[in-house]
Parts: structure tokens; sequence; C-alpha cells
């Protein structure tokens, strides 16, 4: 009996050992330099025995209460995780498939020890990888916002205009009612009369066709065809940051780039893929204030990601919903 102990241990060794031998994790990063804040793509692939549960430890545990995002080291964090695509090889091995957005949030070189996964008491990790973090230059800050001297003082508006304007700034303000007027009303009899001008105003364009709108115009100019890509990106962030404004209520236009992440990412669903605007935003960050020149195809993906993000989000109207319903 105690020598049959011996035999099923040494055999449960083996099995693991085999299945060690087994597992193989690798990991590919797809740039090493990223400006502070900015996002990372990590493309993981595990070749493993078909029978074997692994579990990421890039994922929370099923049985975990914390929603804060997992960290590989300190300061360097995982973003978001696509949905695990698994391949077939046959043989009874597996090969799955998922890309990790990772996101440091300080400056500096990270070394990453790597994507790992566990079985039991098995853990298995690729190899380790380096991330160089920079921080934006100050100056580069000035083209997104302009903030003005603080006045330890302010003055009154009286206190800027001579007395004569003071004294008697009531009637300089009627006087000033009633020309305007007058103008106004002969503006409007010559264009039609005032029943012309009460005339329901035209219904605003929402927010998805008026991004929609603006997109096929930026197409159609070939900025990039041009050697104008600033300007493209310059403009296509612009269209994206007013649409955010109109269809989520993100005061995206006063925003930083990393702001506007994290407010997208708590305002917009994880199945209308965040990401996509989070990829818009960081080549644009690099085009702009890096003076990187990019590449024909990253271009077109940076149209594409910002075409297929206002598609994701656009609002489900009544009528839609009610077609759906019916052809259930």
């Amino acid at each position: 009996m105690k020598r049959l102990k011996h035999i099923l241990a040494g055999l449960v060794t083996v099995t693991s050992l085999c299945a060690s031998a087994q597992v193989n994790v690798t990991a590919k990063v797809d740039s090493v330099d990223v400006i502070q804040g900015a996002l990372r793509r990590v493309d993981v692939e595990v070749v493993q025995p078909e029978q074997l549960n692994l579990r990421w430890l890039t994922d929370h545990p099923a049985d975990a209460q914390s929603s804060s995002p997992v960290e590989l080291i300190p300061g360097v964090e995982v973003n978001s995780s696509s949905e695990v695509d698994t391949v077939n090889l046959g043989s009874g091995r597996l090969q799955l498939n998922r890309t990790i957005l990772i996101q440091p949030w300080d400056s500096g070189e990270f070394v990453i020890p790597g994507i790992a996964l566990v079985a039991g008491a098995d853990t298995f990790s690729s190899s380790q990888f380096v991330l160089k973090v920079y921080t934006a230059d100050v100056d580069t800050m000035t083209t997104i916002h302009s903030w003005g001297p603080t006045i330890s003082q302010p003055r009154g508006f009286f206190d800027w205009v001579p007395d004569w304007i003071a004294d008697y700034w009531w009637a300089y303000l009627i006087g000033l009612v009633v020309i305007i007027g007058a103008v106004v009303a002969y503006i409007i009899n010559r264009k039609g009369g005032f029943r012309q001008a009460l005339k329901p105003v035209a219904k605003p364009v929402p927010p998805y066709e008026k991004a929609m709108e603006q997109l096929a115009v930026l197409k159609q100019r070939q900025l990039c065809e041009k050697g104008q890509e600033k300007t493209f990106y310059t403009e296509l962030t612009e269209i994206l940051r007013q649409y955010l404004e109109g269809r989520f209520g993100i005061n995206a236009m006063e925003m930083t780039t990393p702001q506007i992440k994290r407010a997208v990412r708590a305002a917009v669903p994880a199945e209308a893929a965040p990401g996509l605007m989070n990829d818009v935003l960081e080549m644009a960050d690099y085009v702009k204030f890096a003076k990187m020149r990019p590449l024909p195809e990253d271009n077109v993906r940076s149209f594409d990601h910002a075409l297929k993000f206002v598609e994701n989000t656009r609002p489900v109207t009544e009528p839609d919903a009610k077609g759906k319903e019916d052809k259930k």
C-alpha cells in the first residue's frame, strides 16, 4: 500500500511537469515607447493542452469584490482586455489569442515581468518586456489650454470707464436698445417681414448625424494625401470631442486626452468598444505633439476607428427598437 502511494505521487508529479512543459506563453507589445497615461497594446498567445483550465492573472478573480484596475506592477495597470480567441490546433492542443491594453500612470522605465496565467498550483508566464514612459512637454499643453494670469484684486466694470459713462450708463443703455431694435426691425422687414421671422426654427441636427456628415466631409478633403496629417488629426479629434459633448454630455472640448479616456471609459458601454476612441486620441497626440509622421495605413485605421466608434454609440430610436421586436 505504501509503495502504491509513492507510485501515485510520482505520476501526479510527472503529469504536472508534462503540463508545465506543454504550456507556452508569448507576449508582444506594439511599442516600448509611450506617453504617460496613454495605452499600449500587448498581443498574448498561449499554447496549452486541451484539458488544462487556465486563469489569467490580468483579470479579477470571479469572487473578487473590487472593481479597480489590475496592476501589472506599481504604476502600470491593465486598462481592458479582449475576449479570448480559441483555436484548436489538433492533437489535443489549443491556442489562445488575446489583446490586453495596459496603461502607465508614472514616467520612467518599467520592466514588466510578463503576462501570467495559473492552473492550480502552477504559474505560466511570458518573457518580460520593457516600457519607456515619457511625460508630455509642459509647453505643448498651451495648444490645448491657454490659461490666463491670475488677478489677485479683480476690478469692476465701472472702474475702467470714465465717470460721464458710469453716471449715466442707464440712459446710454436705453438708447442702445432702441437703436438695436430699430436696426433689427428694419432688417427683418426687408427680408420678408415679421411673419417670416416667426417661422419655426429648423430642428437641430442630432450629434450622430452631425458627426457622420463631418467625417464624410473630412474624408473627401483627402488631407493626409496632401501631406497635411496634423490638420487631419486636429479636425478628426475636434469632431469626436464635439460628438462626445452632444451625445454623452462629456465636456471634451476642455479636457486633456487622459481625462477624455477616463470619461469615455465611464460613460460608454464596453460593447461599444471605447478603446477605439483611445486609439484615435493616442495617434493624434503623437502627430500633433511628438511630430510623428504616421503611415498611410495608420491614417486609414484612425479614421475607421473614429467612424466605428460613432456608429457603435449611435442612439437607438423608438421605431428601431420596435422594428427589432417585430423581427423577433
